[in-house]
């Protein structure tokens, strides 16, 4: 059979962890597509420009750690040097009515960006996929088990549309998967459970970023890191690109908060408004503002998804790592990685081991 008449392997799923499961397949000879319902690929890593012909900066997913082997052995393998986030200065502490600065290392020393944002490191590993292996506004609905491969039902642009795949490769977080998919026959109950159980990394989190001519608390001594009781922001960080302009702040929102359901525009003004007063007048004369609910992106966040956890796993549960359909059906996405569960470095763990499983099933 030639390579044209063998059913790919389907990847539902366009995030960082589906696309190097695609990475290696393709690698190995296999024809691969990947489904992707968001019309960009990135999954929870995603950056927007801080204005104008300005450097991205990002809104989902940011760090990386020099302990992270496989992320770094992948930055080095598509020729994205990360840098370490600023972290020299003050650290700022505000508690009732009053704001604290502190001169000790910033709570963010050490942290590796991306020029670009994180999103860079998808978009650089799709970049190097063959032209059409992955397809954006395609969400599948059912998986359906049938001879020795599987029937993937999707709708595509508003269309129903139907694929064969030689094996399928789940890229998303399990209790999306759980909540979005249908299978058939039924996942096991042992597996369902596990899937609403593991919570979904970033899902409860909401990030601002605002962004200044140049990062004016440098020459203020300030490390743009604060941590906050107050809010509406509980962690600040700078994020200014590594050329030093423009200056760019973001921070999570606290989760719950009131002003999550707010107006924008209140949103954005309480923002300012706690800027001020942490790094002083100038904080107020912000050139752009943006920001993102991860627990409204529908491709990432189910509604239990809302609160934050009361813990987080450091791995994925083992059930979550194990095919199904007589090795057909395999899994996928950062919450199943053995070792930095919900991180980047998870995220391309469990690509190349679901790649893996996929090229052992069919070995010979």
């Amino acid at each position: 059979m030639t390579n044209e008449m063998i059913p790919p392997v389907l990847i539902i799923g366009a995030g960082l962890s589906g696309l190097m499961a695609a990475r290696q397949l393709v690698a190995a000879g296999r024809p691969v597509r990947v489904l992707e319902a968001r019309e960009r690929a990135g999954g929870r890593t995603h950056a927007v420009p801080a204005g104008p012909g300005q450097p991205l900066v990002d809104l989902g997913a940011t760090w990386g750690w020099h302990h992270h082997p496989r992320l770094v052995r992948l930055a080095r393998e598509l020729n994205l040097t990360p840098f370490e986030q600023y972290s020299a200065g003050a650290i700022a502490y505000e508690a009732g009515g009053s704001v604290h600065h502190l001169a000790q290392a910033a709570g963010s020393a050490g942290y590796l960006r991306f020029p670009g944002g994180a999103a860079a490191l998808a978009r650089a590993v799709a970049a190097q996929l063959p032209a059409g292996t992955v397809q954006l506004s395609t969400r599948v609905t059912r998986l359906r088990q049938e001879g020795g491969g599987i029937v993937v039902e999707a709708e595509e642009n508003g269309h129903s549309v139907t694929y064969q795949a030689a094996a399928v490769v789940v890229a998303l977080p399990p209790r999306l998967a759980a909540h979005s998919l249908q299978f058939e026959p039924a996942l096991p109950a042992e597996v369902r459970a596990a899937q609403h159980e593991m919570p979904t990394w970033m899902s409860h989190a909401m990030k601002s970023v605002v962004v200044y001519e140049e990062p004016f608390w440098w020459a203020r001594g300030g490390s743009g890191f604060a941590v906050s009781q107050v809010g509406p922001l509980t962690e600040i960080h700078d994020a200014t690109p590594p050329e030093g302009r423009p200056g760019v702040l973001f921070g999570f929102f606290a989760a719950p908060h009131p002003l999550r359901s707010a107006a924008p525009a209140a949103r954005q003004a309480a923002v300012i408004a706690q800027l001020a007063r942490i790094f002083g007048p100038a904080a107020a004369g912000y050139r752009a503002y943006e920001e993102l609910d991860w627990t409204r992106e529908p491709f990432t966040s189910t509604p239990a998804d809302a609160a934050p956890p009361s813990s987080v796993p450091l791995q994925g549960p083992v059930i979550l790592r194990q095919p199904l359909w007589q090795n057909t059906l395999l899994w996928a996405g950062a919450e199943t990685a053995t070792g930095e569960c919900g991180r980047l470095d998870g995220a391309i763990e469990a690509g190349e081991r679901a790649a893996a499983q996929v090229l052992a099933a069919t070995a010979g």
